[in-house]
């Protein structure tokens, strides 16, 4: 049998509806000699009598007995790869025709490069939508580390394509996370190799009621999580830790959320990033977005990593 060039990872719970929408973009890549590995983690809705119409034969499914969240359903796709490639997307999303063709060649031309994340355009609460590009670069391992942790590129993981055997080696998604796990996988990644970022529109963002970035309530809760995964931002890189708990409280204030501010106010004290006071914190956290801000809108190519004084 042909091995395919790229593996793409389709994790999905409970998305019928969007779900046929999602393998219908993929089936219509412009590169045909790919694998499609669809996780049904737990569905209790019609995913699992759907998934049994599929007759392509690039297309496989596994299937869990109960729901263990995108990251484990990743990890699953991720050990049954046969591609030397591996693509992701979320069920709610959907590939442009060169989804798959654009970071191939990339990979094909360019051996350092370990991982490719691509721009998108992204659809809002109304229909309205934008287009997020990224910048064409290729940011060397600390470059790329640096770039994760501050998030001066955004990440999500239908953006994301990495060499296989990489995905493998940075130990996959973390399933303790249900936030930034895409974050925290490329952080790792970043360990062991170059990025290639992609201005190329190759994938478009969807809305849903139920996505989790529409969850704010629990987005103090999964910060701390992934603090405890990325332990840096308690330390090294304090700045920064600071500076997306502040922006946490800041984005519930804007909705309203009082309960949740108190809560999360009350999560991050423990924690100890809410020391040195009201001005030191606001301080931090105006320079850090400065800092971001500047280097986000210049240019990215010469970035080594973080400014001396921050680690």
């Amino acid at each position: 049998m042909k091995v395919p060039r790229c593996t793409i990872v389709l994790p999905t719970h409970n998305r019928a509806a969007t779900l046929s929408r999602a393998v219908a973009s993929v089936i219509g890549q412009n590169e045909p000699n790919f694998e499609l590995i669809i996780i049904d983690d737990g569905s209790t809705d019609e995913t699992r009598a759907w998934l049994a119409t599929l007759d392509d034969p690039r297309i496989r499914v596994a299937q869990t007995e109960c729901n263990q969240g995108p990251s484990a359903a990743r990890n699953i796709g991720i050990n049954m790869a046969a591609a030397p490639v591996v693509a992701f997307l979320d069920s709610d999303d959907i590939y442009c025709s060169e989804r798959l063709s654009v970071p191939l060649a990339v990979f094909d031309r360019d051996p350092e490069v370990i991982c490719t994340l691509s721009s998108a355009r992204k659809e809002y609460k109304h229909g309205n939508t934008t287009v997020v590009l990224l910048p064409n670069v290729k940011l060397t391992p600390p470059a790329f580390e640096w770039a994760m942790i501050c998030d001066l590129v955004g990440v999500e993981s239908t953006s994301i394509t990495v060499r296989t055997d990489y995905a493998r080696k940075a130990g996959g998604f973390s399933p303790d996370l249900r936030r930034t796990e895409d974050r925290d996988f490329l952080i790792r990644l970043s360990r062991l190799g170059a990025a290639r970022i992609l201005p190329d529109i190759l994938w478009e963002k969807t809305w849903s009621m139920d996505g989790l970035s529409n969850q704010w309530s629990s987005a103090g809760r999964d910060l701390v999580a992934y603090f405890s995964e990325r332990t840096e931002y308690m330390g090294r890189y304090r700045k920064i830790g600071q500076y997306l708990v502040t922006k946490t409280l800041v984005m519930h204030m804007r909705h309203g959320n009082v309960a949740s501010l108190i809560d999360d106010t009350r999560r991050f004290y423990r924690m100890g990033l809410l020391d040195g006071g009201i001005v030191q914190l606001c301080r931090n956290h105006l320079q850090v977005k400065r800092y971001r801000r500047a280097a986000q809108n210049e240019s990215l190519e010469a970035l080594t990593g973080p400014p001396a004084d921050w680690g």
